[in-house]
């Protein structure tokens, strides 16, 4: 049990860091959200389910938006800055799902 707990912290601490490095560069446009962290549990998910593989993966959507700034954007941005967001988005994403290797995580990413 312990090394369960061990290897998911690790994980998420390694999603965080994915999530965040992109986030630093940004076609060498200055951002507000450079450095930006994201804490993503999932601890209480299981994996093994599809149900809680799709709650993984709404936390990612959501850790995903806050990193790129991509929700805030929405608002406030200008249209080149907000384009910037949302591909930072994507590419944060998906760094976040290949760093899971899990099967159906990938699938529902692929749509």
């Amino acid at each position: 049990m312990k090394e369960s707990k061990l290897f998911k912290s690790l994980v998420a601490t390694f999603v965080v860091i994915v999530l965040s490095g992109p986030a630093v560069v940004l076609a060498g446009t200055p951002s507000d959200f450079e450095g930006a962290k994201v804490t993503v549990s999932y601890a209480d998910l299981n994996l093994a389910t599809e149900q809680g593989v799709r709650a993984l993966y709404k936390r990612l959507q959501h850790a995903s938006e806050e990193v790129s700034g991509f929700t805030s954007l929405r608002k406030v941005g200008s249209v080149r800055r907000l384009q910037e967001a949302r591909q930072q988005y994507i590419e944060s994403l998906s760094n976040a799902v290949e760093s899971f290797n899990n099967e159906r995580l990938t699938e529902i990413h692929s749509g």
